[in-house]
């Protein structure tokens, strides 16, 4: 479904339609390895382990939704708890405001230890809240997988520091996508913590759009 024509903000980007004006803060590059402002976003299918389900941004349930996407490891001592206690925010505002159509993808690179048990251990301590519908932990099924999809498709670069079989960390990117029903990218927010007050509105705003 495509945003309606003469929607307030609405505007006609180098790839597609989106709700949003192209962001001041956003990098202007065409040899960005991730989509960018009014660029296609990958197709993505990956399972969700919590609810035993595999998760496709083209088809029902999210085939409608505008997306929030970004890419994690449980394990991250650092950047990773300020990206998921922030969009843990963000999905607490759009609750609160009856927002039921934006859906928010978080895919581990780390599948070797983030298991179903550890996400849903992950998303108490985040204070992420599964039962809402809107949240998914997306987990590819092993090291490649996920180097296919998040550094692949996604761009967002990250690599394994060392460490032992069990004990290692990732350096890495920390971003965001909104992208709207359409499959367009209306926003990337590249702040460890983005300010969800910012990210809701954000939402909230091309969601709008849509309905």
């Amino acid at each position: 479904m495509a945003a309606t024509a003469g929607c307030l903000g609405s505007v006609f980007g180098d790839s597609g339609e989106v709700v949003l004006s192209e962001q001041e803060d956003g990098y202007d590059s065409d040899s960005l390895p991730y989509p960018n402002y009014s660029e296609p976003f990958p197709e993505i299918e990956l399972p969700d382990p919590i609810a035993e389900t595999t998760v496709s941004t083209a088809e029902s349930p999210l085939e409608d939704e505008t997306l929030l996407v970004t890419a994690f490891y449980a394990f991250c001592p650092s950047q990773c708890l300020l990206l998921i206690r922030a969009l843990a925010e963000v999905q607490s505002k759009l609750l609160e405001a009856g927002v039921e159509d934006v859906t928010i993808l978080a895919i581990t690179f780390d599948p070797e230890r983030d298991t179903a048990a550890k996400l849903r251990e992950y998303a108490d301590r985040m204070n992420v809240d599964l039962e809402a519908g809107n949240w998914h932990y997306l987990r590819p099924e092993d090291a490649d997988a996920a180097a296919d999809v998040v550094r692949d498709d996604l761009g967002i670069v990250y690599e394994r520091d060392g460490g032992t079989e069990s004990a290692y960390e990732f350096t890495h990117q920390t971003i965001t996508f909104l992208v709207n029903p359409d499959r367009y990218v209306e926003r990337v927010y590249h702040d460890d913590g983005p300010d969800s007050d910012r990210v809701s509105s954000d939402a909230e705003t091309v969601a709008a759009a849509y309905r």
